[in-house]
């Protein structure tokens, strides 16, 4: 199908982190560091090698948005049902999902992006970071992704701009499609298609030691195409990690309809994994819980906007 381009009416870590637990699934600790020393020893067993996925999705963007309020170009999601599971396409908690219609952003939202709705005096400037620095005020990052910031900080954001954060399952969607792909672009680690520890990262127990992305540490948003998801959407895995809405909860075994996520929960989920992670935390069914109120340089996010039940 052609691109159809459509533009909408406006739309209207404490101190610093700790450890994180890991969730149901059994897995080495996490690579988000603490405030003293450097993060836990991982194991890092070699990786696949290059060249297992080397265009785009098959399926292609079949549609695109602007949006007017920040500028951010967005992708459509058509609805669907799917298998939400812990770990790879089933297993303890699976259960059929059943999501609307829905726009997602094709990026991470950039320090470019943010900086109007800091201008407008809704967000919080990104002015401090857990042992890292943010980048929000230099100009030869505004292109790359908003870090530093809270869950709230993400939340007001796409309030702002007139939509919200995507709930686990519209990200879970987005990201592995109904194929249930165990990376955005498939079944296999690819070092080409994301920005990942590689060899000049500087998280030693996470490195892969063969491969060069070009980058330390971020790289701008929508820098691996042929790594988009079924859907169109970039930065899926690797980057930086991303805020999703939903408080942290195994799964449970329930079929749902637009699953809003636990009611109570003091730990939301980030997804997706960053460029300080190698290829275990990259996968697009790993889930983080982390403190809603801390701030690391490995975390930021981007919007969902709902979609109209017969816009397709």
């Amino acid at each position: 199908m052609p691109e159809v381009r459509i533009n909408l009416p406006s739309l209207t870590i404490n101190a610093l982190l700790a450890v994180l637990l890991l969730g149901a699934c059994s897995a080495p600790p996490s690579p988000l560091a603490t405030e003293t020393q450097p993060p836990a020893t991982l194991s890092n067993a070699p990786l696949p090698s290059t060249g297992t996925a080397s265009s785009p999705p098959s399926s292609g963007i079949t549609s695109t948005m602007i949006r007017p309020s920040d500028g951010m170009e967005m992708v459509y999601v058509p609805g669907g049902s799917f298998i939400l599971s812990e770990r790879g396409k089933g297993g303890e908690g699976a259960h059929n999902v059943t999501l609307n219609n829905y726009w997602i952003d094709q990026t991470e939202i950039t320090n470019m992006h943010y900086s109007q709705c800091v201008e407008d005096g809704v967000c919080q400037a990104p002015t401090a970071c857990a042992w890292g620095d943010p980048t929000y005020e230099e100009d030869s990052y505004q292109d790359h992704p908003v870090i530093c910031v809270t869950w709230q900080m993400a939340n007001d954001y796409c309030e702002w701009a007139g939509g919200r954060l995507p709930t686990e399952a519209e990200w879970d969607y987005a990201a592995r499609g109904p194929e249930r792909r165990l990376y955005p672009w498939g079944d296999h680690f690819d070092a080409a298609m994301l920005n990942f520890c590689d060899s000049s990262c500087p998280h030693e127990d996470a490195q892969y030691p063969n491969y060069n992305d070009g980058y330390v540490k971020t790289s701008p948003a929508g820098s691996y195409p042929n790594g988009a998801s079924w859907c169109g959407a970039m930065d899926m895995a690797g980057n930086v990690w991303e805020w999703v809405s939903d408080r942290y909860a195994p799964y449970e075994a329930i079929d749902q309809d637009n699953p809003q996520g636990p009611k109570t929960g003091s730990e939301r989920l980030i997804r997706g994994g960053s460029w300080y992670d190698d290829a275990h935390f990259l996968r697009s069914d790993f889930r983080h819980q982390y403190n809603p109120e801390d701030f690391i340089h490995l975390i930021g996010f981007r919007c969902v906007v709902p979609g109209i039940d017969n816009e397709q």
